[in-house]
């Protein structure tokens, strides 16, 4: 059974915030995962920036971003002139209606290229939906829950990789998928993954008492 709609066609470009790029590589299958989509999977070079400011902190996520462009999984993008007058306008002004450089970056790039804008923080899904309706924006775990993944990694594969971003990197999960995840975890697994909401974690953690 497949109940996400992300869109799979080598004609639709998937361009990626920082966030997403953390949560694939908690999968410890990105490569595949990404490979599952004949989609161009893209990162602006604000989010290849981003990530490689966390070596300084211990995290590898910029080393392994990299790593993925040097096999050809991921194709490193940069903004346009066009999109630079988006990106200012998304990171300029009051706090409450601007973004960081990742996210900002990535919204500009999708609507300036006919692109789905792949983002996990609520905050840029709002402010895209609100100023730019036309834009597509698709979460990692609605990638990860798609059948074309199951069929690469098989149906425990797919389970590992949604458990391992939701454990290590503490992925975000929009409500209308809440429960479709929790049925490919396992009730049981849900307790193990902090970013699912508390009330269930507490009702999982009672049952297994």
């Amino acid at each position: 059974m497949n109940s996400s709609s992300f869109p799979v066609s080598p004609l639709v470009p998937v361009v990626a915030d920082a966030s997403v790029i953390i949560n694939l590589n908690a999968t410890d299958d990105a490569a595949a995962i990404i490979g599952a989509f004949p989609n161009p999977f893209l990162v602006t070079d604000n989010v290849r920036r981003e990530l490689a400011l966390g070596k300084s902190r211990g995290h590898l996520c910029g080393e392994r971003l990299e790593t993925l462009i040097a096999q050809g999984v991921v194709a490193p993008t940069e903004l346009g002139p066009a999109d630079q007058t988006v990106y200012r306008s998304l990171v300029e002004g009051p706090l409450e209606g601007t973004l960081d450089d990742g996210e900002a970056a990535t919204i500009a790039y999708s609507v300036g290229n006919d692109s789905i804008a792949l983002i996990d923080e609520r905050k840029a899904k709002r402010i895209c939906a609100a100023r730019f309706p036309d834009v597509l924006v698709m979460s990692t775990v609605e990638m990860l829950l798609h059948e074309t993944v199951a069929e690469r990694l098989g149906e425990s594969g797919q389970r590992e990789a949604i458990l391992g971003a939701l454990r290590d990197a503490r992925m975000h999960v929009p409500q209308h998928v809440l429960q479709e995840v929790i049925a490919r975890l396992g009730e049981h697994r849900v307790a193990e993954c902090p970013s699912l909401p508390r009330s269930f974690r507490i009702a999982r953690e009672s049952v297994g008492q």
